[in-house]
């Protein structure tokens, strides 16, 4: 019994000092208010832009927070809502801390016995009491300032490389090619060919007569003359 007070004056302690914190909020757009801080809980109502909630708390890491819309209450995501913060308005969800909003906590069975009697799921409370708590979505990560780092300071450049003396290789003896004809001049048309006849061929060299020379033939011997007789002692012919 002792510990059944101690748990109904510290809800009633929480209750009240989300009411005396109560502020204003926007939404962002068309948002829903859930009957506990999870879109798994049941769809109370649609709340429409730009309209103006109070604000009674938020979780401790500003990500659900606890309103109140037109007699509603219920839970919105903490990225949809927009408070007033150095003349503008900033999304609750990045900017809890700096803006001071109290924090609650979510009793499911307190919670829907003071507001949801009447709803059409509050006759499954024990379900919902005895499910397992929905998984709490982590926030966005904030933004952090820009880090500004020294450029350091300039690489020295190494020295240009120095130049190398020219390599120079002795060439080869060529004989000097003929003299090319002048493209300007043309050839005199009477030493044409004609392309009708075929050039002479050229003489083939004559080869050296081997054959020995022939012996001269060997002269008679003079006949010996007859002797003549001389006087009348000479025979007739």
């Amino acid at each position: 019994m002792k510990r059944l007070s101690l748990l109904l004056a510290g809800l009633l302690a929480i209750a009240y000092g989300s009411n005396v914190w109560a502020a204003n909020a926007y939404t962002q757009g068309a948002v829903h208010l859930r009957a506990g801080p999870s879109s798994d809980y049941p769809l109370v109502t649609t709340v429409p832009p730009n309209a103006l909630l109070n604000l009674n708390g938020c979780l401790d890491d500003w990500t659900w927070c606890d309103v109140d819309w037109e007699g509603n209450r219920g839970w919105v995501y903490g990225n949809y809502l927009y408070y007033d913060y150095q003349s503008r308005r900033v999304p609750v969800i990045e900017f809890g801390a700096q803006l001071g909003i109290g924090i609650v906590a979510f009793s499911l069975g307190d919670y829907w016995g003071r507001y949801y009697a009447g709803r059409p799921w509050y006759g499954r409370r024990d379900y919902w009491m005895h499910r397992p708590l929905p998984p709490r979505r982590p926030p966005p990560p904030r933004p952090r300032p820009p880090v500004v780092r020294p450029n350091p300071p300039p690489r020295p450049r190494p020295p240009p490389p120095r130049p190398r003396p020219p390599v120079t290789r002795p060439t080869p003896d060529r004989p000097n090619p003929p003299p090319r004809p002048n493209p300007g001049t043309r050839p005199d048309p009477g030493s044409r060919p004609n392309p009708g006849s075929r050039p002479n061929p050229a003489p083939r060299p004559t080869r050296p007569d081997t054959k020995p020379a022939p012996k001269p033939a060997p002269k008679p011997a003079p006949k010996p003359a007859p002797d003549r007789p001389s006087g009348p002692d000479r025979p007739p012919n």
